[in-house]
C-alpha cells in the first residue's frame, strides 16, 4: 500500500508530526510531566532495537498522518527515535549542514568525521538507521541542532534513483 500524500501535504504532515514530538519534550521538560519523560525515554530506547517499530508506534501513534506507507512509516518512527535522543531542534538546509557545523568545530578526527559522513551516504536503507543514529550521537554532543522535519522528508526520499537526498547533504557538508 502506498499513500497518495502530495508534496504539499506531506511537508504539513511532516511539521505536524515534529510539532508532537516537540511538545512531547516539551512537557517532559517545562512541565516535568512524568508520562511525557517515560514516552521519550521508551522512544529512546527504540533505538538500539531492531524491530521495535511498535513500541515507538505506541509512543507516538497519536502523531502521525493517516495511510502512510509501510516505508513511511519506519522513517516517521526513526525520526521520533532521534528526536527523543537529541531533541535539539532547529530549521536548517539539510543534515549535511548541521554535519558542516559539526565538522567546523572539530580540532582532530575530521578525517573520520568526512569517511562516516561519505559512508552515510552511501548507506541503502536498511543501513540508514544505524549509521544515521551514530552521527546524531555526535551532533548532540557539540549539541548542534537538526531539523527534523527536513530529516523526515529527506528519509522518505533516500532511495530515489537520482539520489537528490544524498547529493544535497554532499554539497551543504563539502561546499562553502
Amino acid at each position: 500500500m502506498t499513500t497518495s500524500l502530495d508534496a504539499t501535504s506531506s511537508t504539513s504532515s511532516h511539521a505536524q508530526f515534529v510539532q508532537g514530538l516537540t511538545n512531547l519534550d516539551w512537557r517532559a521538560r517545562e512541565l516535568g510531566d512524568g508520562d511525557a519523560r517515560a514516552r521519550l525515554a521508551r522512544l529512546r530506547r527504540c533505538l538500539s532495537r531492531q524491530g521495535a517499530g511498535y513500541e515507538a508506534l505506541r509512543e507516538v501513534g497519536a502523531f502521525l498522518p493517516d495511510n502512510l506507507s509501510e516505508r513511511y512509516l519506519d522513517a516517521y518512527l526513526l525520526v521520533a527515535a532521534l528526536f527523543a535522543h537529541h531533541p535539539a531542534s532547529s530549521k536548517s538546509r539539510s543534515l549535511g549542514a548541521a554535519f558542516k557545523k559539526l565538522r567546523a568545530m572539530l580540532s582532530a578526527g575530521v578525517e573520520s568525521l568526512d569517511r562516516r559522513f561519505a559512508t552515510l551516504l552511501e548507506s541503502d536503507p536498511d543501513d540508514l538507521s544505524f549509521r544515521i543514529r551514530q552521527l546524531i550521537q555526535l551532533l548532540k554532543s557539540k549539541e548542534i541542532p537538526v531539523d527534523y522535519g527536513r530529516l523526515l522528508h529527506d528519509l522518505i526520499r533516500w532511495d530515489h534513483p537520482d539520489r537528490p537526498v544524498q547529493r544535497q547533504w554532499a554539497r551543504d557538508y563539502w561546499t562553502n
